[in-house]
C-alpha cells in the first residue's frame, strides 16, 4: 500500500513538473518574437518616449525610457521573467520624460553598454542617471554621426545626429536638438528613432542625406509636437508608418492637428500610443506587421 501511495505522489509531482515545464516553454514563445523577425515595440509609457527592440539574433535594445517606472511593468510583459539583461540602452537626450524610466531599468537590469551623446544637463534625474552608471560601473559609448552599430543577423543602428561631440558639455540651445537620431535597418525595412528634434535639425538631415533618409517607419519627433515633423523632413522619409509617442489627456495637446494633417498629406498610416496603446512592428526583412495593444 505504502508503494502504491509512493508511486501516485511520484505521478502526481511528475504531471505537476510536466504542467510547469509546459507552462514555461508556453511562456518563453509567446514572450519571445518569431525567430527570423525584428520587433520594435513603442511602449505605452505615457507623455514620453521608451522604444524596445528585439532582433533575430536574440540581441535586445531599449531606447529611452519613459518617464517613470511604469517602463518596468511594460518590459515585463515582453521578457522573459527570467531575463534579466538588457545587451544596449540608448538615451537619445537627458530629458525626463526619456532618462526617468532608463534609471530604474538600469537599478534592476544588467546592462551591456549605454549609448549617449555624452551632453550635460542640469537636473537632479541626470546626476541620478550618471549615478547609476557609476555604481552598476556600466560600460559607455558615446553616439558620433557616422557610427553604424551591428546588432547581429543583418540588422543595423546607424547614427545620424549629432554631428558634433557633445561629451562633457553643456548644449548651447534647447537639448532636444542634442538628441540622437538613428536608422535601424534590417534588409528592406527601416525604421527612423528621432528622439525629440525639432524643424531645423530635420531640415538639415534632410538636405543632407536626401533619399537616403528614406524609411518605412518615423518616429514621430518630440510626441507630435508644432515644432518637428517639418514638410521637407516628412518628403525625404516618406514613411508608410508613424507612430506617436504622446500620453492621454495630456497638457501639451501633442499631438497637434498640425502635425497629423502633414502626416495625412503623404498618405502615412498614423500609430499613437495614447490611442492603441504598445505598438509593435514586425519586420522579416521584407515586409511588415503591426500590431496594436488596442
Amino acid at each position: 500500500m505504502k508503494k502504491s501511495r509512493f508511486i501516485k505522489n511520484l505521478k502526481f509531482y511528475f504531471l505537476g513538473f510536466l504542467a510547469a515545464t509546459a507552462f514555461l516553454v508556453w511562456f518563453v514563445v509567446l514572450t519571445l518574437p518569431p525567430g527570423d523577425s525584428v520587433s520594435v515595440n513603442y511602449l505605452d509609457v505615457g507623455q514620453g518616449d521608451a522604444i524596445f527592440i528585439q532582433t533575430p539574433a536574440g540581441n535586445q535594445v531599449l531606447v529611452d525610457g519613459g518617464p517613470d517606472s511604469i517602463i518596468l511593468s511594460r518590459l515585463g510583459r515582453l521578457m522573459p521573467f527570467y531575463d534579466r539583461s538588457i545587451d544596449l540602452m540608448i538615451l537619445t537626450h537627458p530629458q525626463l520624460d526619456h532618462m526617468a524610466g532608463l534609471i530604474e531599468v538600469a537599478k534592476r537590469y544588467k546592462i551591456g553598454r549605454i549609448l549617449t551623446t555624452g551632453v550635460l544637463y542640469n537636473s537632479p534625474a541626470f546626476a541620478e542617471w550618471q549615478k547609476v552608471i557609476e555604481e552598476k560601473n556600466i560600460s559607455v559609448t558615446i553616439a558620433k554621426k557616422g557610427q553604424k552599430i551591428r546588432l547581429g543577423s543583418g540588422v543595423y543602428f546607424e547614427i545620424l545626429h549629432p554631428e558634433k561631440d557633445l561629451a562633457g558639455k553643456y548644449y548651447s540651445g534647447d537639448v532636444n536638438n542634442a538628441s540622437i537620431v538613428g536608422r535601424l535597418s534590417f534588409g528592406k525595412n527601416s525604421f527612423l528613432l528621432t528622439g525629440d528634434i525639432e524643424a531645423p535639425v530635420e531640415i538639415g538631415l534632410a538636405a543632407e542625406n536626401g533619399a537616403n533618409l528614406a524609411s518605412d517607419v518615423l518616429k514621430v519627433a518630440h510626441h507630435g509636437s508644432k515644432t518637428s515633423s517639418s514638410e521637407e523632413f516628412l518628403k525625404a522619409v516618406g514613411p508608410k508608418i508613424a507612430v506617436i509617442q504622446v500620453g492621454r489627456k495630456n497638457s501639451y495637446g501633442h499631438p497637434t492637428r498640425e502635425v497629423l494633417t502633414r502626416l495625412g498629406q503623404f498618405g502615412t498610416q498614423i500609430f499613437r500610443n495614447d490611442i492603441n496603446g504598445t505598438v509593435e512592428i514586425l519586420s522579416n526583412g521584407r515586409e511588415l506587421k503591426v500590431k496594436t495593444e488596442r
